[in-house]
């Protein structure tokens, strides 16, 4: 490995730090967990399960495809997935489409809006306003939301070539014949299925980060995204194991160690079996399984009082508190860890330097070092042959006034010229 092999795995693991988009994470999330919770209760999927949960999980099974069983990044994606969403429901066809569209637009939006933020501190060590960031990318979101459908389009139109070779196989006489010879074609139809297929599930984040950071479209994402995958396949997977074993790390931390900590060191000086406790233990329960705060009484039949209720809701308000910030910081990890991967890639691949990001304007404002260029004078408007003809005369007298009258020559006088004869005839 060179230098600058090693300074680009550096430079990817160091992930930039920026508020703003812990800030973004932190609200992606609430609106996309609000959104499940809405779609769990249209669903009415079973108590304990997530819509979303279910729709990232299950659309991976119909794909034959098991989170666990990916190399290297599995299990910390799908205890990633667990961890945040839940566990998955059981859904059917049009509720996976539903979900999926939410978690595309989210995706979108706030995961676009990170990846800008993180670029810019990559790419020109500047802040970027979460206002502006969100801006960007409500103002891209077709670009992003693009991705999927032409990825979707690629495998549909792979599939049908499938099909329609299957059924032209089915041709009395014929169709043996024609089995042989489009047999290949089907072989080499289904891997192109599956490469699509992988590098558009591996490499949809990385889709994001290239709309936030180029600004040549969906199909210039995709292509860069199934570039870098499918080139440096070692780095692209060595790169996401560490950003999500880092990830994992820091869910371990604040989301399982910390409120077992709360719990277990606040519970300790309550009276135990008291309501006291039960709501407090209720609320923190709540909050951890990223639920509304549950008003029963676990330890019996009936709600909580007054006070072991308003305790309840205090626990689980200081508690969603603390997880929506370690969440929010795992989401913009995740993104801006992404956002750096392209970046190093990008960089090993294309050669293209780090400090090279779109900005607009900034096109305009450049002038690839050529002198500034002088606009032409404007030219005198000719003017009407008849204003032309008049105004002659008129300059020919004012010049003949302004310029000094010319002598007469003098005649001669006739005594000089009477001598001027005599002498020619001397």
């Amino acid at each position: 490995m060179t230098d600058a092999d090693s300074r680009g795995l550096l430079r990817t693991i160091k992930v930039p730090f920026d508020i703003k988009a812990v800030f973004l994470g932190a609200l992606g999330y609430l609106v996309f967990i609000a959104g499940g919770w809405i779609l769990n209760e249209v669903f009415q999927v079973a108590q304990g399960t997530n819509a979303v949960s279910g729709f990232i999980c299950q659309g991976l099974k119909e794909c034959s495809i098991n989170l666990r069983q990916i190399p290297v990044i599995g299990r910390e994606m799908d205890g990633l997935v667990r961890t945040l969403y839940g566990n998955p429901a059981s859904l059917n066809w049009i509720q996976m489409i539903i979900t999926g569209v939410w978690f595309l637009v989210t995706l979108a939006v706030f995961g676009g809006a990170i990846a800008r933020v993180i670029a810019m501190r990559i790419a020109r060590d500047e802040g970027v306003g979460v206002r502006e960031a969100i801006a960007f990318s409500a103002k891209n979101i077709l670009s992003y939301l693009l991705v999927p459908v032409f990825l979707g389009i690629a495998i549909v139109f792979f599939w049908a070539c499938n099909l329609l070779a299957g059924l032209t196989s089915s041709i009395p006489y014929a169709g043996p014949f024609l089995f042989i010879i489009l047999y290949p074609l089907v072989i080499l139809s289904g891997l192109i299925i599956l490469l699509i297929g992988v590098g558009g599930l591996l490499g949809l984040f990385m889709t994001v980060s290239a709309v936030s950071t180029e600004k040549n479209g969906s199909l210039d994402a995709i292509s860069r995204a199934f570039s870098y995958l499918y080139s440096r396949p070692v780095q692209f997977f060595f790169y996401y194991f560490l950003v999500f074993l880092l990830a994992s790390i820091i869910l371990l931390i604040g989301a399982g160690i910390l409120p077992g900590i709360i719990t277990g060191s606040f519970a300790k000086g309550t009276v135990s079996g008291t309501q006291i406790e039960a709501g407090f233990l209720s609320g923190v329960n709540s909050a951890v399984n990223v639920q509304l705060p549950d008003f029963r009484n676990p330890a019996g039949p009936g709600k909580l009082g007054f006070f072991p209720g308003v305790g309840a809701l205090f626990s689980w308000l200081f508690t969603i508190l603390i997880l929506f910030g370690v969440y929010g910081f795992v989401v913009a990890y995740v993104m801006g860890g992404t956002t750096a991967i392209y970046f190093a890639l990008r960089h090993e691949v294309d050669g293209t330097e780090y400090d090279e990001i779109y900005v607009e304007g900034a096109e305009e404002d450049e002038d690839f070092g050529l002198p500034p260029v002088t606009p032409p004078e404007p030219e005198e408007k000719a003017e009407p042959e008849e204003e032309k003809a008049e105004e002659e005369p008129a300059a020919e007298e004012e010049k003949a006034e302004a310029a000094p009258e010319e002598e007469a020559p003098a005649e001669p006088e006739p005594e000089a010229e009477a001598d001027a004869e005599a002498e020619e005839e001397v």
